[in-house]
């Protein structure tokens, strides 16, 4: 247990982050007082997180934004640190008093700037959307400063953890273990199989348009298997590892959505297959990121085909706008979320590899919907960054390195139609089979 003195004991930011970094992440318990009498008296461990130096304690100095209420426009300055890898909310502790001042422990408020990151405070500052209505990565902090490709909150809580138990030995932090979680995205079910007449006979008029007659024979021979069928091999390849499948069940085909519709026998039978061998979830569709009605009949769906309770989602296309998407998740009773990352640059969108809660910032207050951050996605790999199967082995790699010393969630998003072998993606199946370590 540790004594930390700050100026308001029930700000909620301030709960929220101490939760965050000190009970979560390093395992150590603590207890608040705003009182300085009691917090000088004291011979507990002690931190003090205020804008004035103390003596015998640990000292962090404090900026105002966990003490505050409202959102505001931040202007942050980003230093490269050789303990803390990067650092904002720079600043030294008021020591006039001193003749020869106490230590400052950190030079950072890294309460506040863990609390900015995790919060996704900068997507609510006036952001600039793409043309999906998704944060763009261009205008975050993280892309900006080159810190996307690194855990940094978990970095900067492990620094942490190494300070407080060299001041106070009898304080010993947790460093939890590291994991990896393979997650699919079914976009398309099928190529064919199980398509409508109307969509069937619609996709063998544009092939026959456009003079493809060897995928038209494919097509109509009902004896080759559909192309987008690769779960046996996506089945071999897991085994028991632990993965997640996200399925996307719209009830109206549109430009964005166009997987077998939910009535579609073939979807449903692959539904039960796949949920009878690992824990599946929503893939809520293009326009369910903004509906709470559309999120509630796609999820009560996937329940009756499935036979299961859904409380775990990710968005289709990412697609989703603080905290609004997030409060509707809430109000249909989704505990996990895996949509917190960038359709177009791998690495943390929250600058963490480990779960956190929904903080939303509207209301102020910490709400129960766990956050978890893919890292890297199989089409951000291939078409966005635009790397070769060996470069995209070396930076899953690098990410996993990175993971490993924070002990967090290496967590990858697949598809399907994506391991197919066709000579666009038959290269990938290795970059696959590498990152599963089967190779």
């Amino acid at each position: 247990m540790i004594l930390i003195f700050v100026a308001d004991e029930k700000a909620p930011r301030l709960l929220y982050i101490f939760n965050e970094i000190l009970l979560k992440r390093l395992g150590i318990t603590y207890t608040l007082t705003d009182s300085y009498d009691y917090f000088s008296r004291s011979k507990m461990p002690k931190i003090n997180y205020s804008t004035t130096i103390f003596e015998n304690c640990i000292n962090i100095p404090a900026n105002t934004l966990l003490f505050e209420e409202n959102i505001k426009k931040i202007s942050l300055s980003v230093e490269k640190n050789s303990r803390f890898e990067y650092s904002f909310f720079n600043q030294k502790l008021d020591a006039d008093k001193f003749i020869e001042p106490p230590k400052q422990h950190l030079p950072f408020d890294i309460f506040s700037a863990s609390f900015y990151l995790l919060s996704r405070y900068e997507e609510h500052m006036n952001p600039s959307f793409d043309m999906h209505n998704r944060y763009k990565v261009e205008e975050s902090l993280a892309y900006k400063n080159g810190f996307l490709r690194i855990p940094l909150v978990d970095i900067w809580a492990l620094e942490l953890g190494k300070i407080i138990n060299n001041e106070y030995n009898e304080i010993q932090f947790l460093l939890s273990n590291y994991n990896e979680l393979n997650t699919f995205d079914i976009d398309f079910a099928y190529k064919y199989k199980g398509l409508s007449r109307y969509r069937f006979y619609k996709k063998a008029l544009g092939n026959f348009f456009r003079f493809n007659f060897k995928e038209l024979k494919k097509q109509f021979n009902k004896t080759i298997k559909d192309e987008y069928d690769t779960y046996d091999f996506i089945f071999e390849s897991l085994g028991n590892k632990p993965s997640l499948f996200f399925f996307l069940l719209a009830e109206i085909e549109s430009t964005h959505d166009k997987n077998l519709l939910p009535e579609s026998s073939e979807y449903q039978n692959l539904i039960q297959q796949i949920a009878s061998k690992f824990p599946v979830g929503i893939h809520p569709s293009y326009h369910a990121s903004s509906s709470k009605k559309i999120l509630f009949t796609e999820k009560t769906e996937l329940e009756k085909i499935s036979n299961t309770i859904i409380n775990t989602s990710r968005f289709h296309f990412l697609k989703f706008k603080l905290p609004y998407s997030y409060n509707h998740l809430v109000e249909n009773n989704i505990l996990q979320d895996y949509s917190m990352a960038y359709a177009n640059k791998i690495g943390f969108r929250a600058s963490t590899c480990k779960g956190f809660q929904f903080f939303n910032l509207i209301e102020n207050k910490t709400q129960n919907l766990e956050i978890f951050s893919p890292c890297v996605m199989d089409v951000t790999l291939k078409n966005t960054e635009k790397l070769t199967p060996n470069e995209a082995n070396l930076a899953i790699e690098n990410i996993k390195t990175e993971i490993k010393k924070v002990g967090g969630n290496f967590i990858s998003i697949w598809h399907n139609s994506n391991l197919t072998d066709t000579p666009e993606w038959e290269p990938w199946q290795v970059v696959w089979l590498k990152m599963v370590n089967l190779i």
